[in-house]
C-alpha cells in the first residue's frame, strides 16, 4: 500500500470513528452500565489511535472532518428515510 493509499484509508476510518462517536451522543443515558463501559473504553482507545496517526502524519484533520460531514449527511438521510418508512407502516 502506498503512503497516499494508507493516508486515504486511515482518514476514512477516522471519519467513521468520529461519526460513530458523535452519533452515539443520541444514546447518552440510554445504555446500561456494561455497554456504557465498553463504549467508553473503545472511545478512549479510538482517540489514542487518532493521536498516534496524527503524530505520524497519516491523519489529516481537515480531510477526515470533511469525510465525517459526508457520513453525517448520509446518516441524516437514513434517519429521514427510516422516519418515512415508520410513518407509512403506521398508516397501513
Amino acid at each position: 500500500m502506498t503512503k497516499e493509499q494508507l493516508t486515504t484509508e486511515s482518514n476514512i476510518l477516522l471519519a467513521l470513528f468520529r461519526a460513530t462517536v458523535e452519533q452515539s451522543s443520541f444514546l447518552n443515558g440510554q445504555l446500561n452500565q456494561k455497554p456504557k463501559h465498553i463504549f467508553n473504553v473503545w472511545q478512549k482507545q479510538g482517540y489514542e489511535l487518532l493521536d498516534q496517526l496524527e503524530k505520524r502524519n497519516i491523519a489529516n484533520e481537515e480531510y477526515y472532518e470533511a469525510i465525517t460531514d459526508v457520513i453525517h449527511n448520509i446518516i441524516k438521510g437514513i434517519r429521514d428515510e427510516s422516519n418515512n418508512v415508520h410513518d407509512n407502516v403506521q398508516k397501513d
